[in-house]
């Protein structure tokens, strides 16, 4: 089970009450990741939204590396609110762990939680120009 408190590590999460942290924790899972596991595999369809909370990794596109993530970045939010597919892939390059929500509850969570839904959309709006 995922701590609460936990989630005010990632700065998506950061605006949230309590009441609403709990809520986010309750559907989270966490997810022990070694270097070279691949978390999301570009052209699949999206089925959770993710938060690294440990470790490294990157995000490739076409064969080739467009980002590094590391502790408190999130990814997979585009594709899980759009049901659409992965634009990139995101393999671990450290051990690690991520916190993974099933996309139905994210969508839920991004329309009942006015300040998650304002930071994915600010996320969202921000990536747009590096997207392919």
């Amino acid at each position: 089970m995922v701590n609460a408190r936990s989630l005010k590590s990632i700065p998506v999460f950061a605006g949230l009450d309590r009441n609403e942290l709990q809520r986010v924790a309750d559907c989270a899972e966490e997810l022990e990741v070694e270097p070279g596991d691949q978390l999301l595999r570009e052209g699949s369809y999206a089925f959770e939204f993710f938060a690294l909370t440990r470790g490294s990794a990157a995000v490739v596109c076409d064969g080739a590396q467009v980002a590094s993530l590391g502790p408190g970045d999130v990814f997979g939010e585009l594709a899980a609110l759009s049901h659409g597919q992965r634009i990139a892939s995101v393999v671990a390059t450290a051990p690690g762990t991520v916190l993974f929500i099933r996309a139905q509850d994210f969508r839920h969570f991004a329309e009942e939680m006015p300040a998650l839904g304002n930071r994915i959309r600010v996320l969202v709006q921000e990536r747009q120009p590096r997207l392919p």
